[in-house]
């Protein structure tokens, strides 16, 4: 989809750059407030109520008229994507503050005068917005990293660009600062194999943006080979002679463990079956291909749950 709000980003995002060689952003300095920065903060709100409105539209959301960009918009698509897991990485050579990690949709903040909790760059922009001369110091740096990175992460769901990656199941070549200057995105690779064919999830799922999975040609290609591991495995059991010998002595319907294959054949002679099933894998990696897609909450094994 063509993005008519990255633009507008990357003007913000170069402005603030521009802060950045003047202001050496550390700890220290995430207080730091201007009406500058307030400019960027306002200028960076309206397009999150713009763009919000826009992926609410186009993602099932169904309220037509009074749609605050907040309380509607931003929960909505939080209740499709787990927006409120999602993190930016501050990646930008010019920042030197020790915690680089922003949950931009985290509810962290009170809302000023209203015991209710919102986004804290949130109740910065109403601050600013309704009252900017007794609020000036909510302008800082910290409060722009924040909006930014908000503004960031919807501007990379409304592209929702998927990046071909060969072969390369890891994702080095990933552009994890999908075009920022200032921010990184998580990609998360695949996690451990479970012997069925697929892999799960690793910890940083929920965290990661971009998700590298093969694709469905490739999946489609692993299932087949999975399949065939399962039904060599099996013929290879039923020709065993431990299993022979175990079935004319005992009734296999009573059986209640676990693992018959295992139990009957023992460790040594339980994994040279598998082993010789999973010679149907042989050489599958090297035409195994991966991509790199929007993690819209992505439910592990991935083939019957792609967006």
């Amino acid at each position: 989809m063509i993005n008519i709000y990255w633009p507008v980003y990357k003007s913000l995002e170069h402005q603030f750059s521009e802060l950045m060689s003047n202001i050496h952003i550390d700890d220290n300095q995430l207080s730091v407030y201007s009406l500058k920065i307030s400019e960027l903060i306002l200028r960076a709100a309206v397009e999150i109520e713009s763009i919000s409105k826009d992926l609410y539209s186009l993602n099932q959301g169904t309220k037509t008229s009074h749609i605050k960009y907040d309380e509607v918009c931003i929960k909505h698509l939080n209740q499709l994507w787990n927006l409120e897991k999602k993190v930016i990485i501050v990646s930008s050579p010019n920042c030197f503050q020790t915690d680089r990690l922003i949950y931009p949709f985290i509810k962290n903040e009170f809302r000023t005068g209203v015991q209710k909790m919102t986004f804290g760059w949130n109740n910065a922009y109403q601050n600013i917005k309704h009252d900017r001369a007794n609020s000036l110091k909510f302008g800082n740096i910290k409060y722009l990293f924040d909006i930014m990175a908000a503004l960031f992460t919807l501007n990379v769901y409304y592209k929702g660009e998927a990046f071909e990656l060969g072969t390369d199941s890891k994702g080095t070549a990933f552009p994890v600062n999908l075009g920022s200057e200032i921010f990184s995105v998580n990609l998360h690779t695949r996690g451990v194999y479970d012997g069925t064919g697929k892999y799960n999830k690793q910890d940083d799922l929920d965290k990661s943006i971009y998700v590298n999975v093969m694709t469905e040609k490739s999946q489609k290609e692993w299932d087949k080979a999975n399949e065939e591991m399962q039904r060599k495995g099996s013929e290879l059991f039923a020709k065993h002679p431990k299993y022979i010998k175990y079935i004319s002595e005992n009734n296999i319907s009573k059986y209640t463990g676990s693992n018959l294959m295992w139990d009957v054949l023992g460790a040594d002679d339980f994994r040279t079956v598998i082993m010789k099933a999973a010679q149907t894998f042989t050489g599958i990696e090297n035409k195994t291909f991966y991509e790199a897609i929007l993690n819209k909450n992505i439910i592990f094994p991935i083939d019957k749950n792609r967006p």
